[in-house]
This record gives structure tokens, C-alpha cells and sequence, in this order.
């Protein structure tokens, strides 16, 4: 009998919310990763999961492999990105078949969490990841840093603008981790690619892609490296989003290395890179009062109707922002709304909320789950951005003209002060 998506996750509501999220998210992560990620589509590793022991093979087999009918297509990459079951996991070569790659990456492993001194191995593991990480954006890139597997081990992994040769790329990101003994590791870090030449046929190691860890209740999460406030390790859609926001950027010559800082905090947050001017800003929209009709809490089962317009307001939103829709039922806080937590927890809260947007056809990117806010651009509800249509004919149109005037507006230095919508006079201050 075929295991039920997530099976291992059913009792860890939050580890469930998260695994939905990539799901959610697969077939966008999917091309974005055919475009960006993928070096060679004739082969490439995948787990195999046999009386609960999980392996990694290389496909296709020999056998198989001259044909040139196994590859690796759109399914394989979201069935990798949705990771239902730890089987449909799979690993993406570094090399391409003609000695190139478009990316790079340093592996930081820790597998023995029950070591004596995990706690040691893991802190400097993450100093040496975070150095590193800062000094590829120094050299003008944009990288991630990874919390691999929820236990000390991290991945640095870099995205390049085109194919650069295999050795160009080694040779840099060889001398990224050359220091690595000044952080304590006990060993070299893996990197990827992990050879400087490669014969035709030669099939180096390759890495797991993003997502769900193969043996771990884990998925991976993103260092925020301008937090301004909010929370330092990004997970589920917001890390996503930084997956699909990514620069890919030149190879440098030669890293500008630096003497190693031993830190044990993050390091003053550098210049956030502009966005791609493809890239949609997003936009938090309200649920109740907003997009239906509210005249107070009513159970976790009603939904008011559509409020009239409300469809051709979002589809006008979406045009130019990604909609996340940001409501009290699926808050996530500690004792928040607990009238209607006792019935639905947000987990569940949050189906319901996207079955009654997809019965009446309403654009949305997201629906958030969690504490604290999701990060957007904007926030509209009937408290904040002025939008309550129910007692304002023209609150439609003046919400969003006054969301076009503040995505316009160029963000004001954070020591002085974010723009934002006053919450009583419905206007950009």
C-alpha cells in the first residue's frame, strides 16, 4: 500500500504547514530550477527509501544511461520540490557534460548531532558558513546560506549568470573554503564541483536539491541577511521566495579573501541587492471585510459570500503585486483568536481559506501561516490600508490608488523610517 504525502509529519503541525508550502510552490520552483540549476539532464542521483533505510543511487543505470530516455524533466524537479515521500528526492550534477557549471556550492556537514561536542562542531560550522557566504557577496554575488539538516551542517550555495568554465569555477570556490581550519572544522568542507577536471564519462558527486531532508524532519531553511527586525532564518514561502528572487551573478577572478573573523553573532547586514525588475512586489490583502463579506466572527466553517468587486479588485492587484492573503484564522500566535482556534487549528484554517479563494476564482500567490506578519510590500485590509467596501463605495479605487503611490515610492533609509500607510486616514505617509 502506497504511504500517505507526508506520513512521517502527520503528528508536527508546523513541519506539515511547511511541506504544504512546497508544494504549493513546486511547479514554479521547477522551471525556475530547469533554468538555473540544472548543469546536465542525462543523469542524475536519487533516494531510494527500503525498510526505512534511505539511499542514494545515480540514474539512469549504465544500461540505460547511452539511450537517452531517462532525463531529468519538469516532473521529476517538482516531484523533488513537493517531496511527498523522501523517494521522490533527487540530486542535481555540478558539471555539465562539457566540463561547465552555473553554479557552486560549499557543503558543511555535521551528521553525528550526538557527538560529544555537536554543540561546538555546529557553531563553528556556521561561522565558517556565514564568512564565506559574506565574502561572496563581497565579490559582488548573491548567496544562500542554508541550514541543511536542522543540526549544524549548512550548504553555501552560489548561482551563476552563465556557464563558466569547470576550472574557473573550482579554482574560486576552492579558495572560499581554503581557511577553513582557521574556524576549527575538523575537515575540508565538500564543495561543488568538487574536481577541477573530469573525464567525458565521469560522474561526480552531485547535491541535493532544496527542499525536504532525505532523513530528517526537516526542510531547509534561509539566512536573512537583512532581517531589519524579523526573523533571522527564513522557512517555507519566504524562503522560497528568496530561492526565486536570487541574482545569478559574474565569476570573479579570485576571491577577496579576507582575514577569518570568528563570529558568534551575524555580522551588520549588507546592502540588500535590487530586485529584478521582473520580480513583483507582494502585497498582504485581508480576508474578512476586504475579499468577503464580515459582520463579526461567525465559526471557523463560514466564510462570508465574495463582497461585490472584491474579484476584480484582486485581479487588478495581481497584475502588478503577488497577493498574500493575511488573515486572523490562520494566525499562528500564542493565544491569538483562540475563540475560533479551539475548532480549526491553522493548519486547517488555511485549507479552508484557499478552497473558498479557489471556488470563487481569486488570484493569490500565498496564504500565510505563522507568528508575526508575512514580509510584503503592502498590507490592505479594512483597518489599515482604508479598503471597507461595505460602507465606502469608491473603497476599491482609492486602496488601489494609494497601493500604486507606495509601491512607487523609493523605501526611505531604515534608520529614519519605513513608508507605510496611516491606519485611520488611509493614505502614504
Amino acid at each position: 500500500m502506497a504511504q500517505a504525502p507526508w506520513f512521517e509529519f502527520q503528528k508536527n503541525k508546523h513541519l506539515l504547514w511547511v511541506a504544504h508550502e512546497w508544494h504549493n510552490y513546486s511547479p514554479q520552483l521547477a522551471e525556475w530550477a530547469m533554468e538555473r540549476l540544472v548543469n546536465r539532464r542525462d543523469v542524475w542521483s536519487q533516494y531510494t527509501v527500503s525498510h526505512g533505510d534511505v539511499k542514494v543511487v545515480m540514474l539512469p543505470i549504465p544500461e540505460r544511461r547511452k539511450l537517452g530516455t531517462d532525463m531529468v524533466t519538469i516532473d521529476k524537479l517538482k516531484r523533488h520540490f513537493s517531496g511527498k515521500q523522501a523517494g521522490h528526492l533527487i540530486g542535481l550534477h555540478s558539471i555539465s557534460d562539457h566540463s561547465t557549471a552555473k553554479w557552486f556550492a560549499i557543503d558543511i556537514d555535521l551528521h553525528d548531532d550526538k557527538a560529544v561536542n555537536a554543540g561546538e562542531l555546529a557553531q563553528a560550522n556556521f561561522n565558517a558558513a556565514l564568512e564565506w557566504a559574506t565574502r561572496i557577496q563581497a565579490d559582488g554575488l548573491d548567496p544562500w546560506l542554508m541550514d541543511s539538516n536542522g543540526v549544524g551542517g549548512y550548504h553555501v550555495w552560489t548561482l551563476l549568470d552563465k556557464e563558466y568554465p569547470l576550472a574557473d569555477v573550482y579554482d574560486y570556490a576552492n579558495e572560499i573554503r581554503s581557511d577553513y581550519l582557521d574556524f576549527g572544522l575538523i575537515k575540508k568542507p565538500e564543495i561543488f564541483p568538487p574536481r577541477r577536471e573530469v573525464d567525458p564519462d565521469s560522474l561526480p558527486y552531485t547535491l541535493r536539491l532544496p527542499g525536504r531532508h532525505p532523513r530528517r524532519p526537516h526542510y531547509n531553511r534561509f539566512w536573512n541577511f537583512d532581517p531589519l527586525g524579523e526573523t533571522q532564518w527564513l522557512e517555507a514561502g519566504e524562503a522560497i521566495e528568496v530561492m526565486l528572487a536570487t541574482i545569478p551573478g559574474k565569476l570573479p577572478k579570485r576571491s577577496s579573501k579576507r582575514p577569518a573573523k570568528m563570529r558568534e553573532v551575524a555580522p551588520p547586514p549588507p546592502k540588500k541587492k535590487a530586485a529584478p525588475k521582473s520580480k513583483k512586489m507582494r502585497v498582504a490583502l485581508d480576508l474578512d471585510g476586504v475579499l468577503a463579506e464580515y459582520h463579526g466572527w461567525d465559526g471557523s466553517e463560514n466564510i462570508g459570500p465574495p463582497l461585490p468587486g472584491a474579484l476584480e479588485f484582486a485581479k487588478k492587484i495581481a497584475k502588478f503585486a503577488d497577493i498574500v492573503i493575511f488573515t486572523g484564522r490562520c494566525s499562528e500566535e500564542p493565544g491569538a483568536d483562540s475563540e475560533f482556534m479551539q475548532t480549526l487549528n491553522a493548519g486547517q484554517m488555511r485549507v479552508r481559506v484557499i478552497d473558498w479563494l479557489e471556488k470563487h476564482g481569486f488570484p493569490f500567490s500565498d496564504v500565510y501561516v505563522g507568528q508575526g506578519k508575512p514580509r510584503v510590500n503592502a498590507f490592505i485590509d479594512d483597518r489599515a490600508v482604508v479598503c471597507s467596501p461595505q460602507y465606502q463605495p469608491d473603497a476599491y479605487a482609492v486602496a488601489e490608488k494609494n497601493l500604486r503611490e507606495l509601491l512607487k515610492r523609493k523605501p526611505l533609509k531604515a534608520s529614519v523610517r519605513e513608508p507605510k500607510f496611516n491606519l485611520h486616514r488611509g493614505k502614504v505617509e
